[in-house]
């Protein structure tokens, strides 16, 4: 269905129209789905063993039995089992390859087949509609430099971007010029709509408060985040400065736009049928209203990386009337990716998220941790995997040059980075609080 409407003049139309189907209807509609996907992977030379043996079921409610014992897919399932070159070649795969910023310091390197990169075009285009915006209007996108960090964007990139109305304010490197770029664009193309990591939103509209600088009333129509958490204050700080109010819009590189707020204090309704998604505990047992599980996402449209009970590393909750008989609709809260910025005894401000869209270029560093350390002592950089290519260092140290000045920054390859009591790999750490359960040596091993 999906291949016919994608050449349609609205080719989300299934996002509009899913939404209004009786509940019997959608879950028939999704289990058929699915088990097109469950046949499909179940069918490649690289299948788990429980796909091959689910996908003989021969009914679609013989698949919504078994659904919830099917394996979960983790991040390390994608980098050990599904790499993504390999995939490519082998099944002869025409799309994009891609790489997650790795916002738990894991970054997750995945194909997506061309289907799945026109739905996530139009995801993004029908979410801002949702939102608010309006073509033709101006977009300011506080979220940092090219996706490829160090390198220079391609001209036809520029280009589509020109046209679309989207400018791009770099985010990592935050400064009171970044504030400046923001308002120039904001007083050149009003009124106009912003995007952008929370953090860098909220940076900016505290930077405006506090200089007392104040913006036109319905300068800025409609704004929204994305990559990070969107807590109560960020939204009021944001709304005292811009006079609107940020909507969350919650994705990944993975699978895109998965579910947004279309209108203020509502839950994030989920791009189904396109997406099906489940909230487990730890031991993969579906949670109940109200209760806090892991985020486990399926895509009905990618046949590239097989993302099937994909666990993306987020927690989230739902609400009675945020399900039917055919599963979650609705989000009701989320705790996932929490950004901050690191500031450096120069005084200049550096967004974390720029460590995980530096690493998700390097496909030698499995994880990685940055530690601050106190007073002048400057960064310490924990790396797991298979050491840097040739060159590689030499090319790492060059990009971080102009961005941290003449900070000392010290490289440890190890076996392992410490996590939490909790088993969470924290990205980035201040010295004095820094998790540390084993020393490192100086020649980067853990003793």
């Amino acid at each position: 269905m999906w291949h016919r409407r994608v050449r349609n003049a609205r080719p989300w139309a299934e996002l509009d129209d899913f939404p209004l189907l009786r509940p019997d209807e959608q879950r028939r509609q999704l289990g058929e789905r699915l088990l097109a996907q469950l046949r499909h992977f179940a069918a490649r030379g690289d299948a788990l063993p429980e796909w091959i043996e689910a996908a003989k079921v021969r009914t679609v409610e013989e698949l919504w039995d078994i659904w919830p014992t099917l394996p979960v897919v983790s991040k390390t399932s994608l980098r050990e089992r599904f790499e993504p070159v390999e995939m490519q070649r082998r099944f002869r795969l025409e799309g994009k390859l891609d790489a997650s910023g790795g916002s738990t310091g894991e970054p997750t390197r995945f194909f997506h087949d061309r289907e799945m990169l026109r739905a996530q075009s139009a995801c993004n285009y029908y979410s801002r509609l949702r939102m608010g915006w309006q073509p033709g209007m101006a977009t300011i996108v506080v979220w940092g430099s090219d996706r490829d960090i160090g390198k220079s964007t391609p001209w036809r990139s520029r280009v589509y971007v020109e046209l679309c109305r989207d400018f791009v304010v770099d985010g990592y490197g935050l400064t009171p010029q970044t504030t400046q770029h923001v308002l120039t664009l904001l007083r050149r193309h009003r009124p106009v709509a912003m995007f952008g990591f929370t953090s860098m939103l909220e940076y900016v509209a505290r930077d405006l408060l506090e200089r007392g600088t104040t913006v036109d009333p319905g300068s800025v129509n409609v704004a929204w985040n994305g990559g990070e958490m969107l807590f109560p204050e960020q939204v009021e700080i944001f709304r005292s400065a811009f006079g609107a109010t940020i909507l969350n819009r919650y994705g990944g590189r993975e699978l895109g736009v998965m579910a947004c707020q279309y209108q203020a204090d509502r839950s994030l309704t989920i791009l189904r049928p396109w997406l099906f998604a489940e909230i487990v505990d730890h031991e993969g047992k579906a949670v109940g209203p109200g209760e806090t599980g892991r985020l486990i996402w399926t895509s009905t449209i990618c046949r590239g990386t097989p993302f099937l009970r994909y666990d993306v590393g987020d927690l989230g909750t739902y609400a009675p009337q945020g399900a039917n008989e055919s599963g979650i609709c609705e989000i009701a809260q989320l705790q996932g990716r929490v950004g901050s910025l690191l500031r450096l005894p120069s005084g200049k401000v550096i967004n974390n998220l720029f460590w995980n869209h530096l690493f998700k270029g390097i496909p030698e560093v499995e994880e990685f941790q940055i530690i601050h350390r106190t007073g002048s002592a400057g960064l310490r950089i924990l790396m797991k995997g298979k050491g840097f290519f040739p060159n590689r260092e030499t090319e790492f140290r060059s990009v971080l040059g102009p961005l941290l000045g003449e900070l000392p920054v010290d490289l440890a390859w190890v076996h392992a980075i410490p996590r939490t009591s909790g088993g969470k790999l924290i990205q980035v750490v201040e010295e004095e609080s820094a998790i540390l359960s084993e020393k490192v040596s100086e020649t980067g091993e853990l003793r």
